[in-house]
């Protein structure tokens, strides 16, 4: 019997059924291993690893011994079991876990980024790559509030996170769009029936947790870089750069720091105001300071001219009374 599995085909046996005869039985699954940089737990490590097309992904325990040997977004392929959580997670499903006991093989000519993927950051790189930060501060200066259409999760809570950092909300126009974040189709019909003619920016913000996989959706990721806008994202994991977070403007590991770059965006408008402020009111200062200077000159010459005109006034009559006494004597 071949013991060979991949991380799609273990999700899909134990989502059918909480027991499978694969239960207690050594077997090898492969994929890409990825440090989630979590603490030792149980005498174990909990990374993830995901299969080849990137789609699925599975929660593995990895003992110290063998993690000290690994290195993240490696293709690997180990031998280990099935491992049952005692406990139903949010979505009312077993936790299943992949316990590894032994390293098999690293494919080292397994690549993280295939051709296609390899193609489409190329295609997204091809194109204008403009500064969000300017974009965004350029449209403020002009007296316009910059247009900011943001897609979140249906349930999300990322409004309040993104918004917790953006104090000056006033200066930014924008939008919430509730959609299903987990679903490929339900974000391309959003952008292939919503007019961006409005829109200077669109914002992808999710928080972290499974179901990351679809950012790395080819098709969703052609469709963003075909928008007339440019856009940035929010997804809420720093170990595992999706696909669209690399093809996009501008990444983000949080909707948190997505707000805190609006924000910075912001401080640094302010920053500028207030420099152009200082600078006027240097310049008025100058000026006011040149006109004092100038009027005092120019007082000093009119004086130096009225007691100049009076000397002269004064030098005529001495000659005219000497004159006078002159002609009385002789």
């Amino acid at each position: 019997m071949n013991n060979q599995y991949s991380v799609g085909t273990l999700m899909d046996i134990y989502s059918q059924s909480l027991s499978s005869s694969l239960d207690a039985q050594l077997i090898n699954i492969e994929g890409f291993y990825f440090d989630q940089e979590g603490k030792l737990y149980g005498k174990v490590y909990y990374d993830r690893l995901t299969d080849k097309n990137k789609r699925n992904q599975l929660t593995i325990q990895v003992p110290q011994e063998i993690k000290s040997k690994l290195v993240s977004k490696r293709f690997y392929q180990f031998q280990g079991y099935i491992n049952k959580a005692q406990s139903i997670d949010n979505d009312s499903r077993l936790k299943v876990y992949f316990r590894v006991t032994k390293v098999l093989k690293l494919e080292k000519d397994v690549q993280l980024i295939d051709k296609v993927e390899y193609d489409i950051i190329r295609e997204r790189y091809d194109r204008e790559f403009p500064s969000i930060e300017d974009l965004l501060i350029n449209t403020i200066e002009r007296k316009d509030k910059p247009r900011i259409d943001i897609i979140m999760g249906e349930n999300s809570t990322s409004k309040d996170d993104y918004s917790n950092a953006l104090y000056d909300k006033d200066y930014y126009e924008i939008c919430h769009h509730k959609c299903s974040l987990s679903s490929q189709t339900a974000m391309l019909n959003f952008m292939n029936s919503y007019d961006f003619s409005e829109t200077d920016l669109l914002v992808f913000v999710r928080g972290g947790g499974n179901g990351l996989e679809v950012f790395n959706e080819l098709e969703l990721c052609k469709k963003a870089i075909e928008l007339p806008v440019p856009f940035i994202t929010g997804i809420g994991h720093d170990s595992d750069v999706t696909l669209l977070q690399r093809v996009s403007d501008k990444s983000f590991s949080t909707p948190t720091a997505v707000g805190v770059f609006f924000q910075s965006t912001i401080d640094i408008h302010k920053k500028r105001q207030n420099a152009l402020r200082d600078k006027d009111q240097k310049m008025e200062y100058a000026e006011q300071q040149h006109q004092k200077d100038q009027n005092l000159l120019r007082d000093q010459i009119n004086s130096q001219q009225k007691q100049l005109r009076n000397s002269w006034i004064i030098l005529v009559l001495l000659v005219l009374i000497i004159a006078g006494l002159l002609y009385i004597l002789f």
